[in-house]
Parts: structure tokens; sequence; C-alpha cells
């Protein structure tokens, strides 16, 4: 008999949620931010900040069941290979500089997935947005 998970608690001030739930919820709030920003709507700050919580405590969760918790430096693969995009390939897709780059993200409320790297889709959302402006 497997142990069941414990249910969601939602207290004063946050919600508690069984790890193996945050990954696929991440999904799908992905998938919902996505929409509203390819509608021209904006992320705010809080709601992006808890959402690379939840991107974070998923990824976490998927490492550590499938033994790849104890990864080091050298077995974390290159940006490139991970599919982020650096600051300074970004500027040149949008005709920009990187600190311009940081402005244009700071304004979407888009935050980096690192220092000097940048999700896919927070690219192509501030390439669309870039477009519409121009």
């Amino acid at each position: 008999m497997t142990a069941r998970p414990e249910p969601a608690v939602i207290a004063a001030g946050g919600v508690f949620l069984p790890a193996e739930v945050c990954h696929p919820l991440w999904l799908a709030l992905r998938a919902q931010v996505n929409r509203h920003r390819a509608d021209g709507g904006r992320v705010r700050p809080d709601v992006a900040a808890a959402l690379d919580a939840l991107r974070a405590a998923g990824l976490n969760h998927l490492m550590s069941t499938s033994g790849h918790h104890e990864r080091t430096p050298a077995d974390i693969p290159a940006p490139s290979e991970r599919g982020l995009i650096t600051t300074e390939e970004l500027a040149g897709r949008l005709g920009v500089t990187g600190r311009h780059v940081r402005r244009l993200a700071a304004a979407e409320g888009v935050s980096s997935a690192g220092r000097g790297l940048w999700h896919p889709d927070d690219a192509q959302h501030l390439a669309r947005t870039r477009r519409k402006a121009a």
C-alpha cells in the first residue's frame, strides 16, 4: 500500500502543495500565462515569482525522484543545450542593447531564468511586444 499524498493546505499568508503536483500545475499555469501574454496582458511580478517558485519545486521533485538530485555544475548542460537564451542573443533578436532587454523585461513583468539567461517563451513574448510597439 502506498502512502497517499497529503492534500493541499491553504493557510493565512500562503499555500502548501505536495511536491508531486507542482510540476503539472506549473505546466497548466504557464500555458494560461502564455495565452494571457499573447492577448496583450501583463503578469504581475508577485505572480511571476510564485510561478518561478512553483517551477523550481516541481523540477526539484522531478530530479529527486529520477535520481538526478545530486548533479554538479559539470553535469548541468550549457544554456544553449538547455534551450535558454543569453541576454546578448536576445538583444540581437530585438535589435537593442542588453541593458535595454532587461528594461523591456522589467516593464513586461518578465524575469530572467538566471544571470543573463532567458526562457524561450519569455524571449518570444518580448519579441512580440517589441514588434507591436514598433
